[in-house]
């Protein structure tokens, strides 16, 4: 895995692991039929976009460590690849070999 496809990995696994923490507020509050406005998941480190799951959306992929929700236009198509879309976001698998077994490695739900 190049240094790049790390770097990639880390960000998203760094942003998958604030839209946890806000899962878990919601949770913790009841909230259950709002949009939640979460972060893009993507690899930008610098990315600040905003995207909205429902509570059973952010559930249904956070079954999978290897998907991540990123705003359209985000996906690293060399890296990733989309595996459902909405109006509101996309959802991406990260590649088999080493970046699928980083966003395993990195999975707080592991």
């Amino acid at each position: 895995m190049d240094e790049r496809q790390v770097r990639i990995g880390r960000n998203e696994a760094i942003f998958r692991e604030v839209n946890e923490r806000l899962q878990k507020l919601a949770k913790d509050f009841q909230i259950t039929d709002e949009l939640l406005g979460l972060l893009c998941e993507c690899g930008n480190a610098n990315c600040h976009e905003k995207i909205e799951l429902t509570a059973s959306e952010y559930e249904a992929l956070r079954a999978e460590p290897t998907h991540f929700a990123v705003a359209p236009g985000h996906e690293e198509e060399d890296v990733e690849s989309v595996v459902a879309r909405t109006d509101r976001y996309l959802v991406v698998r990260k590649g088999s070999g080493p970046p699928a077994q980083l966003a395993r490695d990195l999975d707080p739900r592991s």
